[in-house]
């Protein structure tokens, strides 16, 4: 009977071995397919850095460079309205002057009327 016992008892370990065995082999499968993620993170995490690096080098040469002569053509044309401005003030001072030389050609006019109406 005792016998019987101990072989009982070595199936039972037999058996838990084996279960063990196949719990440790799906781990291993499963550490497995966590490498090969851990992997191919590392890959795309490689290729972001690659892209955003590119990016950073096209910031740098094409949009500053953009940027910059934006700048650079918004200077010309703010002198250029400046420019403008200053022409406009002196041709308004023209116009003032005209109008006054004007006034006082027409009273001249009206006097002279006055003057030969009332001979």
């Amino acid at each position: 009977m005792e016998e019987e016992k101990i072989l009982f008892l070595l199936e039972r370990i037999s058996d838990n071995i084996g279960n063990l065995n196949e719990a440790i082999t799906d781990l291993k499968s499963e550490v497995y397919t966590v490498k090969e993620e851990m992997t191919n993170l590392k890959s795309e995490i490689h290729t972001t850095k690659e892209e955003i690096r590119k990016l950073g080098t096209k910031i740098d040469n094409e949009v500053t460079d953009k940027i910059r002569a934006l700048f650079d053509d918004r200077q010309i044309v703010h002198e250029k309205i400046d420019e403008i401005n200053e022409k406009i003030d002196r041709v308004q001072i023209d116009v003032n002057n005209m109008v006054i030389k004007t006034l006082y050609h027409d009273n001249k006019i009206l006097e002279l009327g006055q003057k030969l109406s009332n001979r």
